[in-house]
């Protein structure tokens, strides 16, 4: 079991980034320090996962309460498509905004110098990482890749060192000033780079791009409340799920039960039915009735659907982050592994365009689009919890199994990760080996149900959690 117990703890998808943060953390830096250090070396070691060319969302808790900011990605001004054609079509890429996510922690809550905290990830870079097990596989299985992308990655196996020179200099200028990423000589060369590959791209998309604090949407589970990132978010979907959950009395049957698994997806059915019709960027539209009422989730309960989905399963990367004093979940992404695949500067550019689909959720310039991205929050008495992963259009579904693990059968944090999971694939229900049930057999550890990373607060002592399905990591700062 990957835990670990104290006042101060990281918990990652990577070892090498999970160490990094305990350094800064033991170098005087708060969790907000840490969060930014660890982003930046996931950024450089799992390229596949996320990077400067992607997107991010925090949701932490400090004394003063609990911040969420919104670092999702608008489409180009000049988007001029009905449908998002393909998977890693050039117009798949937004405007990323992992670095404005950096930019507003830096100026708000950090306490070290940013050159100090991304010392770490540009010396990575620069001088070159071992491919991990998670990268290799990821690179031998990526295919039809734009060449910028091919020049850097193909070929790479576990154990070779990469260098991402290009990249250790942006991390560089950004270490100075983090805008320099969106308004200056930099951007003139990003621009020029996505043009040059068929993004129709300018720069004042970049220049005009600005994140948002959110207010997280509140709501609750069996005298848990909950808090999940707003729309255009699908983190209301995780809160619905476990609301309706509520209302049907599911921990009343076995864990392993298949009625019980049934239950939970014709609930997962109708929140994702909900979430394709109503969640995308609010400032095009948001709905007017509250998704959340119980009076409305009763509803939608006695109106079972068998309608089809798909579920895409992608790469993202979740870390956790405490100081003693400050909580703090940190989510970032490119959608599919490698995004769009089209490279800058060794930067992996997001696909997270391919969100787009129809009505409200329809492509439009300057449009963020309807988002997998969310974090889980969940606070009682004297006890907190922050649960994330990796999971694409799975997240609401392990977000709801390992709370209830441990709200509904009594498992610690760390046994509630660890437990077996099922996952409803849009066309089928599948389940890891470790769980008895009459539906599609995975392994019996497998990231096919997500990787989860998770920090629970019991009075003054936390304890962070990496999953065993994944090289992450979990360790406490002295």
């Amino acid at each position: 079991m990957k835990t670990a117990l104290g006042e101060k703890i990281v918990s990652t998808q990577n070892y090498i980034a999970t160490h990094v943060g305990v350094k800064i953390l033991e170098q005087g830096g708060n969790a907000f320090d840490a969060a930014i250090g660890i982003s930046a070396v996931l950024s450089v070691v799992m390229p596949h996962t996320s990077g400067l060319g992607g997107d991010g969302f925090l949701l932490a808790k400090t004394p003063e309460g609990i911040i969420a900011y919104n670092a999702s990605g608008w489409s180009p001004k000049r988007l001029n498509v009905e449908k998002i054609p393909s998977v890693r079509d050039p117009s798949t890429v937004v405007i990323p905004g992992l670095v404005d996510l950096w930019d507003f922690v830096y100026r708000r809550y950090m306490t070290m110098d940013l050159s100090e905290v991304l010392r770490p990830a540009i010396s990575l870079a620069a001088n070159g990482f071992y491919v991990g097990r998670e990268l290799a596989k990821v690179i031998s299985k990526s295919n039809n890749m734009p060449r910028s992308w091919s020049e850097i990655f193909e070929g790479k196996r576990m154990g070779d060192i990469l260098k991402l020179n290009e990249l250790s200099g942006v991390l560089k200028i950004i270490s100075k000033d983090p805008r320099d990423f969106y308004e200056s000589k930099l951007t003139d060369e990003i621009v020029e780079g996505l043009n040059s590959q068929g993004v129709n791209v300018e720069l004042s998309d970049f220049v005009d791009f600005r994140g948002k604090v959110v207010k997280p949407l509140k709501s609750s589970y069996r005298g848990y409340t909950l808090y999940e990132l707003p729309p255009n978010s699908q983190g209301i979907t995780t809160l619905e799920s476990l609301k309706m959950a509520e209302i049907q009395e599911t921990w009343k049957l076995r864990f392993d039960d298949p009625k019980r698994v049934k239950e939970l997806v014709n609930i997962f059915i109708l929140a994702y039915e909900d979430r394709n019709k109503f969640v995308t960027d609010p400032r095009f539209y948001y709905p007017e009735e509250d998704l959340l009422s119980e009076e409305r989730l009763k509803r939608r309960l006695s109106s079972y659907s068998l309608s089809g989905m798909e579920m895409n399963t992608k790469d993202t990367t979740f870390f956790a982050v405490s100081d003693g004093e400050n909580e703090v979940g940190f989510i970032q992404s490119l959608f599919f592994p490698f995004g769009s695949g089209i490279t800058v500067k060794n930067i992996v550019f997001n696909n997270r365009g391919y969100g787009f689909t129809e009505g409200h959720n329809k492509p439009e310039p300057r449009k963020r689009p309807l988002h997998t991205l969310s974090i889980l929050r969940a606070e009682k008495d004297d006890e907190s919890l922050i649960i994330g992963c990796a999971g694409g259009d799975l997240r609401p579904q392990i977000h709801t199994q390992v709370l209830q693990y441990y709200v509904d059968y009594g498992l610690e944090i760390d046994d509630a990760v660890y437990y077996p999971r099922f996952a409803f694939l849009g066309d089928r229900i599948a389940h890891e080996k470790r769980i008895n049930l009459p539906f599609q057999e995975l392994d019996f550890f497998t990231n096919e149900v997500g990787v989860v990373q998770a920090l629970k607060r019991k009075k003054d002592i936390y304890i962070g959690v990496a999953d065993p399905r994944s090289e992450g990591i979990a360790l406490p700062a002295n």
